[in-house]
Order: structure tokens, then C-alpha cells, then sequence
């Protein structure tokens, strides 16, 4: 309902377990870096626990993305099964046949044993994962124990990964469980997010769906009191921060403060919204009874040490979170693609060139005169000029909503403020959106981007503007679009495990040159940190090592020719 009013491609905060709006915290990495150890290991369980709505089935989506493809999976979402239900259903997931609905136990395990061995011998790897595993029964328990048997000389036939809340980590601890708890092979805990990572966390997700500055949605004071209603569930903030969106397109703000915050609290949890105790009363060490004026001095230095504590305290998280934000980078929400090194298919070529032939000195125009001679006034309309500079043909009408059918394309959408110098760093042909004295707004693509002049396209001609006076009509929004690797799902950091790694690997290696590019490994090591922080210097990215749209951009661009420059001279370089 809201998402228009934001000028944002999809909801934000859905609380559906999408992968692509996973915000990558340090223990969530870790979480994923056990799923991918344990299921690298021959075999035993792997647990993942945590409290509701910490984020434990989005982790385990996007480790789903990164499986290797010689690997079959089978996820049970409804552990409240019997015994053969279970074996019936792990059948169903893994596509082994059988006949009856009255086989026996028996039955069902020699079809999954056969399958099994069948996998085994062409060298691929089963995995089962149940989800909400803390309401299995001992009976299913003991039957998933009996399953690990299964087994050639040499390793287990099926991996198996539990997630649930963390009762299944007290139900491991039963002495009647020993057996299971001893197969165990990498096993973590899920926390709720810090105070500090709130912040970035909802920015994140703003981020991929299209904001340009979700910091000034959401200030400093309405993420601090963000924290205190949620304390730090995902899920929760998900829930308050859709329904406050709601409410500030009702108020019609695109600012999100405590207030509209509050309400929607109350509206979404149902009870008064927390606010933090006084000061004083949080010292427990302080005595309950003191003396007099002694008593009242005591009490006003803590007061005023703690007051102090607590404004420093602020300002290192303000400071953290802008930090943070200026680090965010807008992607396209993208549906999950396999891995692979090599790029997605070519785009579809239109049958005529997107510029004439025969080289053609375009027209001079005014800002003004181009202004009133555009006619997109809305961006969905700039798109098909702006699929026309990467040659793929588009049709709002035909083709749907552009950043969906840019996916299909093999691209992603970006949107950014910025200034023109930006616009020239990123390279690439961008929409501009331009607003005249009466506030009405005009979109505009720029094929190419000279220190006096742009070239823009306009009804179909390549139109030749002095840029000059373009502040009176811009104010710095722009959108892009980019090639993006198939393995990308948000920026990787130094550690990370993640196929994007591969890919960056190989295209490093095209871009020094190397006579056999090769992918490397799936882990993001300090090697080949270096070498990005290396490329990220030389391109004038920030050489912090995190591999985000800026780097990826910068890199696509100068090893894949079939990428369109605004100035392919300078550009390429």
C-alpha cells in the first residue's frame, strides 16, 4: 500500500523468510559458515536454535542458495509427524517412488537406503533439514537417529540439519538422547540483534527495496526506541516498522518518528510499548537505604556520571550507525539464481541498433527546452530508454514492473543520491528525474556524460543538453542498472563462505590479465581480500574489503565488453 509513497519496489519488512533481505550480522555469518561446515562433514546432525523469529529459517533459505548442485535436498516443514509420515514425506521431498499407502517402516527406509546408495554412486550428496524441530517426537527422533545409519565403508549416506527454538538444545541433553547428542557435528545459537547492529539492520533492508536514504526514514531516535520495543527480534521489528510505514503514509510523512513508532507498537504487539527505567534504579549495587545528605549527593553524581555515560554512549552509536548507512547499498530484491561462475545468458538484442549507424552530432537543448520537451513522467517509461542503452527491448505494458523483468535479464536496479561526479564514477547510462518550478517531475535517461554536456535520450534521438544549470532541475536522484553476478544476494565480507567468491576470483583474474583465469575457492580469504582492497584503490572504491554493488559494478564494467559506458574512452579504463 505504502511502497509507492517511499518510492520502493516491495514491501521491506515482510516477514516471509526471503533470503535477499538477510541482513549478514556477525553471528548470522557464523550460523550459515556451520551449516555450510556441517554439511561438509560425512554425515551426523547439524543444529541451528535460536528464539522465535532470530532469523533461523532465513539463514537456512540462503544457505539453500548455496548448496552445491551435486547436492539434493529435502525440507520438512511440519515436524508434528508420525513416524511413517516423516519416511513419507522425505520421500516425497527427494522424489523416491513408492507404492501403497500401507507400506510398513521397513518399506520406506529401503526406498530411501536404495536412493541412497544410488546418489552415493554418482557422487552426490543428500541433505534433509527440518525446520520447528522442537516439537518432534522421541519416537521420530529415535527413527531420524536410526536414519544416520545408513552408510557405505567409507561415509554416511545422509546429512541432516535440525532447526528449532532452544528447547531442542535442552531436549539433546536428556540422558535418553545421548546417542543423538554424540552425533552432533556443529551446532550454534542464534542471539537477538545488539542495540548497534538495529540500526543497519533496518536500513539493510530498506536498501534492497529501493530506498535512496533509508536513514533519514528512520533517525537515530526512532531506531534507539526501535531497539527498546523489540529488543533486538527481527521478527518483531519486521512487524512494527511495516505497520509505522503504514502510519506515516497515513500522516503522510516519509519520516518515521518515535511517535508513528509507538502507536504502531501498540497496534502491532498489543500492549504498552517499553520505555527504559530511570537511571538510578538500574544500579543494583547501589544500597537501598543511605544517610541523609550523603545519601542525596551520592545519588545526584551518579545521576549526572550516568547522564553523561549514556549522551556518549548515543553519540558512538549515531556515529556507528551513519557509518553503517553510508555503507548501505541499494539492490534489487532477485530470486534465487544457482551459483556459477559463468554470466547469465545474453540479454535479448533489439533487431535495430540503439543509436544511429552512421555517427550523428546531436541537438543542443536547454535544460528547460528539455524539460518541456520530455514527455516519461513516470520512471517506468525512462526504463525502456534505459534497456535500449544495454540493447534489450522493454515494454512496461508487455514486460511488467522493469527491476522484475531486469532480474530475468540477468540485471538489478539500483537507485542513489548523489551528485554528477557520482554518476560518473558508477559509468554507466542512469534515469535522472528532474523537477520543474511547479514541482512536476520529468524522467530522463543520459546515454553519455561529458564535463560540459550529456547526451540524452529523448522521443526516440539522442539529444545533446548543456549541464550547466542542471541543479535547477535535478536534485540528485538517479537510477542504474547493472549487471549482476548470479551469485550475488548482498555485500560479502572478509570470512564470508559464499560461490560470489569464485566469481569475483576468475573476474579479478581477467581484469590483471593472467592467462588462465580460475575461480578459486567458495571461501572469501585474506588473499583474496587483498586483491579487492588492491582493485577498490586503483577504481577509487573505498579499500575497505566488502564486496558491494560499488566493487562489483566497477569490476563488470571493465571486463565485460558487452556492458554500455557513458563514455567508453574513459569508461573502460
Amino acid at each position: 500500500m505504502y511502497e509507492a509513497f517511499f518510492h520502493l519496489r516491495e514491501t521491506p519488512f515482510s516477514i516471509a523468510p526471503n533470503p535477499h533481505y538477510l541482513y549478514m550480522s556477525q553471528q548470522h555469518n557464523e550460523a550459515l559458515a556451520h551449516l555450510v561446515y556441517g554439511v561438509g562433514r560425512d554425515g551426523g546432525f547439524v543444529l541451528l536454535t535460536g528464539e522465535v523469529g532470530t532469523g533461523k529459517t532465513t539463514v537456512c533459505r540462503c544457505f539453500l542458495e548455496q548448496v552445491p548442485e551435486d547436492t539434493d535436498v529435502a525440507f520438512v516443514l511440519n515436524p508434528k509427524l508420525q513416524v511413517e509420515e516423516l519416511l513419507a514425506t522425505i520421500c516425497d521431498e527427494l522424489s523416491i517412488p513408492y507404492i501403497g499407502d500401507t507400506i510398513s517402516i521397513k518399506d520406506y527406509i529401503d526406498c530411501i537406503n536404495n536412493f541412497l546408495l544410488k546418489q552415493h554412486s554418482k557422487g552426490r550428496h543428500t541433505v534433509l533439514i527440518i525446520d520447528e524441530a522442537q516439537n518432534l517426537s522421541s519416537d521420530v527422533l529415535e527413527q531420524i537417529r536410526l536414519l544416520t545409519n545408513l552408510e557405505t565403508h567409507e561415509k554416511k549416506l545422509l546429512q541432516i540439519i535440525l532447526l528449532g527454538q532452544p528447547e531442542l538444545q535442552e531436549m539433546f541433553r536428556q540422558p535418553e538422547l545421548r546417542q543423538l547428542s554424540q552425533r552432533v557435528t556443529a551446532r550454534f545459537h542464534l542471539n537477538a540483534l545488539a542495540e548497534e547492529e538495529v540500526g543497519p539492520y533496518v536500513y539493510h533492508r530498506l536498501s534492497v527495496s529501493g530506498a535512496v536514504d533509508p536513514r533519514a526514514m528512520f533517525p537515530a531516535a526512532t531506531i534507539k526506541k526501535l531497539y527498546q520495543i523489540s529488543k533486538g527480534i527481527p521478527r518483531i521489528i519486521n512487524l512494527v516498522c511495516d505497520r509505522a510505514m503504514l502510519g506515516a503514509y497515513a500522516k503522510e510523512t516519509r519520516v518515521v518518528d518515535a511517535s508513528i513508532l509507538g502507536n504502531a507498537a501498540k497496534e502491532v504487539l498489543g500492549y504498552k510499548v517499553y520505555t527504559p527505567a530511570p537511571a538510578i534504579t538500574r544500579h543494583k549495587w547501589i544500597p537501598a537505604v543511605m544517610g541523609g545528605g550523603i545519601s542525596l549527593l551520592l545519588i545526584a553524581i551518579i545521576g549526572v556520571s550516568y547522564w553523561l555515560g549514556l549522551t556518549r554512549h548515543d553519540d558512538t552509536t549515531m556515529i556507528s550507525n551513519s557509518a553503517n548507512v553510508d555503507k548501505t547499498e541499494s539492490v534489487a530484491n532477485v530470486d534465487p539464481v544457482p551459483p556459477s561462475i559463468a554470466p547469465p545468458p545474453p540479454p535479448v538484442v533489439l533487431d535495430t541498433p540503439a543509436k544511429p549507424a552512421t555517427p550523428v552530432e546531436p541537438n543542443s537543448l536547454t535544460l528547460a527546452q528539455l524539460f518541456e520537451l520530455a514527455s516519461h513522467t513516470q520512471d517506468a517509461e525512462a526504463y525502456e530508454d534505459l534497456f535500449t542503452a544495454w540493447g534489450i527491448q522493454y515494454s512496461p505494458t508487455e514486460n511488467g514492473m522493469a527491476c522484475q523483468y531486469a532480474e530475468t535479464m540477468g540485471l538489478a536496479c539500483l537507485s542513489k543520491l548523489g551528485s554528477l561526479g557520482s554518476i560518473k564514477h558508477y559509468g554507466l547510462p542512469v534515469i535522472v528525474r528532474l523537477f520543474g518550478a511547479d514541482g512536476t517531475e520529468k524522467y530522463v535517461v543520459i546515454r553519455k556524460l561529458e564535463d560540459q554536456y550529456a547526451e540524452i535520450y529523448l522521443g526516440g534521438e539522442v539529444q545533446r543538453v548543456d549541464i550547466a544549470d542542471l541543479d535547477n532541475y535535478w536534485r540528485g536522484h538517479y537510477s542504474l542498472l547493472w549487471k549482476k553476478p548470479p551469485s550475488y544476494h548482498g555485500p560479502m565480507h572478509p570470512g564470508t563462505i559464499a560461490p560470489l567468491s569464485k566469481w569475483l576470483a576468475y573476474h579479478l583474474d581477467v581484469w590483471e590479465n593472467k592467462p588462465a583465469p580460475s575461480a578459486g575457492r567458495s571461501t572469501y580469504d585474506p588473499e583474496l581480500v587483498e586483491r579487492v582492497k588492491q582493485f577498490q584503490r586503483t577504481v577509487g572504491e573505498v579499500d575497505d574489503g566488502v564486496v558491494g554493488t560499488g566493487t562489483l559494478i566497477q569490476l563488470s564494467r571493465r571486463v565485460d565488453d558487452s556492458i554500455p559506458l557513458l563514455d567508453p574512452i574513459k569508461g573502460g579504463s
